[in-house]
């Protein structure tokens, strides 16, 4: 059957082809900016008594393009349609980019020669081709200059892709590579197992045997459609999508399905990487892609799938961390791009003090602001209506950078990470339906103990809900306490290279990358001495473990493997990097080897399966450690703060947040967020609680301090205490 599938596809490939052609005179005089200035000048002249204007949009009205018919050569002519969006179903929707370049291809829109941009006129070329007469794009269909309008249109736009019948995603100008890549994807799809999914193992088969089909896959990710910040909402809503490239298509649902496969395997960064220019894609394109894929396939399958163990938070905050590295032209989008998905868009809102008085303000989508000010109301939103204090997790002092924000809004403009300390989109399912702003404590191996520790750290969950108010000047106020001080702080952050995150052994260029894994190497080894130097003044480790294991946790840390042994002795990351140093230089030695013959083919084998064995072993520090300088404190705890932080600053548990916050004095008494970080055994329960007896006379004391009672299963009572808190007045 699946052969059958495949070659009916080719066959119609085939003869689309030959109906869809777009004659190549009809894109060549795109490319010429005198002959564009020349028809749009000729395009004036003759029309400039007929234009007509476009009248404002009525409540739940939306304009649809009537692109009318034309040979190759024509002008693109389009007419406005306004049609109720609640009755609206027959149309399609256009997703693609607009482009970093000025709008200068000159189209007839409702009798007005509007200028376009040259992507989006090639995908109006082919669509016309097509036959498709009825469409929605944004950028015509909004009237952009409207800025009133624009935020009504945006906050249904979610909307407008559901009804569509057909969402068309162009992806630009077909090539050799896109024609490769698409031939591979839909060879992929046929090798489907029942859950939908590619197996692991036909992708490495496939991958071996067809590195060029691979490399192509490779070339078509990197276009910008992927990485561009609408997509999320536009793919995700969309009831049924075609991928459009030049001549070719594809399903747009089979397509996903093949990314999620990578994903699933643990494969699409070692795709990524086949890029022919991938080392100076790495540093911004690479990882843009990887977060844009990896999150989406999270939200669409992780959603939908029934034999799923974890659920997407459809939370905004989940929309706005996965999308930190989506490219958009106005920084306003990187909020109002994902809004409409989220599930709690229509509830967000926060306090603002006017004139003596407290009003609660829904949140609105509203083009007239500044970017600062957007994220400083998107922020308060949250923070009122999620009952977490979550997003502070995205905050981050840069020492070196001058921002008009407080230090407890995060900017959301800058291209950065998608992730954050402990902070996880996906939830267990058992939790959806009383969600915290704590996750699941782990459960005790003593049943009885497990009971009792259970409904403590519940009691706790609900007596530290986040407290949290607004005042003068953006400040914020918490509660919490201060838990530690910072007392010695490594000079540099941990050493990361995104071009090290996947080593090709049959590469093109294996002897550069070794090259910069031996300077990759060095600074891991000089941070990792840094580190162990520190480490040796926590002796001895207030909860009983020993230095090195101590050491081992913290650097590994959520990214530890099951398999990994920890180590007796500090000694051993040091080693075990050397030991990667050695492999590395027997490898490139032979790669410079000027004798070709079988022994020296054996050796580069023996070399090469020596490095892989090794960087194996080596801790798998990166996503950890990832932008962290290794600190230790006054109470002899050492841990992974943000690289903003100095040896002085406070370590705070805040209410409302499972992690601690570091925090800076100011004279005036306020305090700057530095960032979230982590110490080897830090339990949140354990820095909160006083005391917890078992003394009956303890009963007349919760009632007069901060305290709870809690039962075990043979009905004895258990009386917690907590420690006093006090306000922290963040700027």
């Amino acid at each position: 059957m699946f052969k059958n599938d495949y070659g009916r596809w080719l066959s119609t490939r085939k003869r689309m082809a030959h109906q869809c052609r777009v004659h190549f005179l009809a894109k060549m005089w795109v490319r010429s900016k005198r002959l564009r200035d020349l028809k749009a000048f000729h395009m004036r002249w003759i029309l400039r008594r007929a234009a007509r204007r476009q009248r404002p949009l009525d409540d739940g009205e939306i304009r649809l393009l009537q692109l009318r018919p034309g040979n190759a050569l024509s002008t693109i002519i389009c007419d406005f349609l306004y049609v109720d969006l609640r009755f609206a179903n027959d149309y399609a929707a256009l997703s693609y980019t607009w482009g970093t370049a000025a709008p200068s291809v000159p189209i007839l829109l409702h009798g007005k020669v509007t200028l376009v941009s040259e992507n989006l006129f090639l995908a109006l070329l082919h669509l016309r081709k097509r036959q498709v007469t009825l469409i929605w794009v944004d950028a015509l269909c909004i009237n952009q200059e409207d800025l009133a309008e624009r935020a009504r249109q945006v906050s249904h736009m979610d909307q407008v892709y559901k009804r569509a019948s057909l969402v068309w995603v162009w992806l630009g100008d077909g090539d050799a590579f896109s024609d490769l890549a698409f031939g591979e994807i839909h060879h992929l799809a046929q090798r489907r197992d029942w859950d939908g999914a590619v197996p692991q193992r036909v992708l490495e088969e496939e991958l071996a045997q067809n590195p060029q089909g691979w490399g192509a896959i490779s070339e078509l990710l990197y276009r910008p459609w992927f990485r561009r910040m609408w997509i999320i909402q536009e793919v995700l809503c969309a009831r049924r999508g075609t991928m459009i490239c030049g001549q070719d298509t594809i399903d747009m649902d089979l397509f996903f399905q093949v990314i999620y496969s990578l994903c699933k395997a643990n494969m699409l960064k070692a795709v990524l990487s086949l890029h022919q220019n991938r080392h100076e894609l790495s540093g911004g394109p690479l990882a843009a892609v990887s977060d844009q894929l990896e999150f989406f396939v999270t939200a669409k399958f992780d959603t939908t799938d029934i034999f799923a163990q974890k659920e997407f938070k459809k939370t905004l905050l989940s929309f706005m961390a996965g999308t930190r590295r989506a490219e958009a032209t106005n920084p306003l989008d990187k909020i109002y791009g994902v809004f409409s998905l989220a599930s709690d868009a229509r509830s967000l809102a926060y306090w603002h003090s006017s004139e003596g008085e407290r009003v609660w303000l829904p949140f609105q989508i509203d083009y007239t602001l500044a970017k600062e000010d957007l994220f400083i109301k998107i922020t308060k939103a949250i923070l009122c209506t999620s009952g977490s204090l979550d997003i502070l997790r995205f905050s981050k002092y840069e020492p070196h950078c001058e921002r008009n924000l407080p230090s407890w809004v995060a900017d959301w403009a800058t291209p950065t990470s998608s992730t954050a300390p402990h902070y996880f989109p996906l939830v267990s399912i058992d939790e959806t339906e009383n969600r915290s702003w704590r996750s699941m404590p782990e459960a005790c191996k003593d049943p009885k103990e497990r009971l009792i520790k259970t409904a403590i750290s519940h009691q706790i969950t609900r007596h530290c809900r986040p407290h949290v108010e607004f005042g003068h000047q953006n400040t914020l106020t918490i509660k919490g306490m201060h838990l530690d001080t910072i007392a010695t702080l490594s000079l540099n952050t941990f050493p990361q290279d995104a071009a090290l995150s996947y080593f090709d052994p049959d590469g093109a260029d294996v002897t550069g990358t070794i090259a910069k894994w031996h300077r990759h190497l060095e600074a891991l080894k000089l941070w990792s001495e840094e580190c162990l130097q520190h480490a040796q003044t926590c002796h001895p480790y207030p909860n009983g473990e020993s230095i090195a294991s101590a050491l081992w946790s913290t650097l590994n840390g959520h990214a530890s493997r099951a398999e990994d042994q920890v180590p007796d002795s500090c000694v051993a990351l040091p080693r075990a990097i050397e030991n990667v140093q050695l492999a590395a230089g027997a490898v490139e030695k032979q790669m410079q080897s000027e004798h070709v013959d079988a022994l020296s083919d054996v050796l580069s084998s023996v070399a090469l399966s020596t490095l892989l064995e090794c960087l194996a072993r080596l801790p798998k520090m990166s996503a950890t450690c990832s932008g962290q300088k290794f600190a230790t404190t006054w109470g002899r705890y050492m841990g992974l703060m943000p690289d903003g932080a100095m040896v002085g600053d406070w370590i705070c548990v805040v209410y409302g947040c499972e992690t601690p916050v570091v925090l800076r004095a100011r004279e005036n008494g306020c305090f700057v967020l530095i960032g979230h970080g982590e110490l080897r055994g830090f339990d949140f329960d354990d820095a909160v609680v006083e005391a917890t007896t078992r003394r009956k006379r303890a009963a007349k004391d919760v009632r007069k301090k901060k305290g709870f009672t809690t039962w075990d299963e043979a009905g004895r009572a258990y009386y917690t205490f907590l420690k006093e808190t006090r306000e922290f007045i963040l700027m």
